[in-house]
């Protein structure tokens, strides 16, 4: 019998078991794999596997023959010490069992790309620079409560762009203290139905550019496609550019970088005013990159900026599979350079480097933490859109 009280050591509510009534065993049932034809799993965790695994790898590979396969991969969480366990078990009781050898590396792009679906447009084009407030950091469950932005080329403000969003929902208080927007402010203004369409028009073919624009296009990109819109414009995060083009600098809040600059910010986290703020900065590194010989927007990415902190770089879970012993020796390489040069919390593994010991090895995207997934719930890129997806 269990009842709820208030647990003294935890300090908390909790389920407390009074009475423990063991009932009949009932016979276990030995699961089996009865299919014609036996899969291949490419992706298994042993117990080597941190927090990940619990079985040996002699069990993985016991059930995997006993069940009629003929391989199996051994893809531990950045390790490898289950590969002389595997091996041992090579022609024990099912002669044909092949061990395909692999890892799930923590792969680390060297450098985060500043621009997203560039189309090859000048320099000197027309971009709009914009900035939104929401509910909420979610674009699925939370609703956008303001938009800002601004049309903007050669130096001057073309167009400006503003308005208030009725989020159908209740406003956070802690919400409220960031942006100072209330329930009552937005409460008569026009629903994100309304106002979308206007603000689509609004931005039209120009080049987004946004502080963190990951999130405020990916809000604007799910709104839309709610309704029935597409959002397929280039954008610029000059979060990242501003890693790149002030390296020195410890913090990259948009009103740190203004300040630093010695842009003054009269007003922060409202739509329009931070958009005011973003067109100073944006000025600012638009002439650097001139001075840089940028010509165009896809030039951005392809500067020189020395070697990326692989420790504030985002890492991806990734399948590497070795396909001979080649693969194999340079599977072994990747996994030792990141225990002993790229360890950060995870051995990681740098794109680059693997792309110098990536003979005889395979890559795959893996689970849902791997990169190609990332995107795709990002809304960076549409799930199955081959077009859309890059090789690495």
């Amino acid at each position: 019998m269990v009842q709820r009280g208030f647990d003294p050591f935890a300090k908390e509510m909790g389920v407390m078991t009074n009475v423990i009534v063991e009932i009949p065993e009932k016979k276990k049932q030995e699961r089996m794999d009865y299919a014609e034809t036996k899969r291949v799993e490419l992706h298994m965790h042993t117990q080597m596997s941190q927090m990940d695994g619990m079985t040996s790898a002699t069990d993985l590979i016991k059930k995997a023959m006993k069940w009629g396969w003929k391989s199996i991969a051994i893809t531990d969480h950045g390790v490898v010490q289950a590969f002389p366990e595997a091996h041992k078990l090579l022609g024990r009781d099912n002669p044909d069992m092949k061990v395909i050898y692999g890892v799930e590396a923590y792969l680390v792009p060297d450098k985060t790309p500043n621009v997203s679906f560039p189309k090859g447009q000048n320099i000197e084009t027309e971009y709009c620079i914009l900035d939104i407030e929401t509910t909420g950091i979610s674009f699925r469950t939370e609703k956008i409560t303001e938009l800002g932005a601004v049309k903007y080329k050669n130096g001057e403000i073309i167009e400006e762009f503003e308005c208030f969003v009725n989020p159908q929902k209740s406003i956070p208080q802690e919400v409220v203290e960031i942006t100072h927007i209330t329930d009552e402010m937005v409460k008569t203004a026009k629903t994100i139905e309304e106002v979308l369409p206007e603000f689509l028009n609004f931005i039209g073919d120009s080049v987004i550019v946004a502080h963190n624009a990951d999130f405020d296009v990916g809000f604007i990109k799910y709104n839309a496609e709610q309704l029935g819109y597409k959002l397929e414009n280039t954008y610029i995060d000059t979060l990242r550019l501003a890693k790149d083009l002030f390296p020195d600098y410890k913090k990259y809040k948009l009103g740190i970088i203004a300040e630093k600059l010695g842009i003054k910010v009269e007003v922060a986290h409202r739509a329009l005013d931070d958009v005011m703020t973003l067109v100073k900065v944006f000025d600012v590194m638009l002439n650097m990159l001139k001075e840089k010989g940028v010509k165009t927007v896809e030039d951005i990415d392809k500067l020189e900026v020395g070697q990326a902190d692989f420790k504030k770089l985002p890492s991806y879970h990734a399948i590497i599979l070795a396909k001979n012993y080649v693969g194999l020796k340079n599977l072994y390489k990747l996994v030792s350079f990141s225990h002993l040069d790229y360890f950060y919390k995870k051995p990681r593994i740098l794109k680059s480097l693997y792309k110098e010991y990536s003979e005889g090895l395979i890559l795959g995207s893996a689970c849902e933490a791997g990169e190609l997934y990332r995107a795709i719930v990002a809304r960076k890129i549409r799930g199955g859109n081959r077009a859309n997806c890059k090789r690495l």
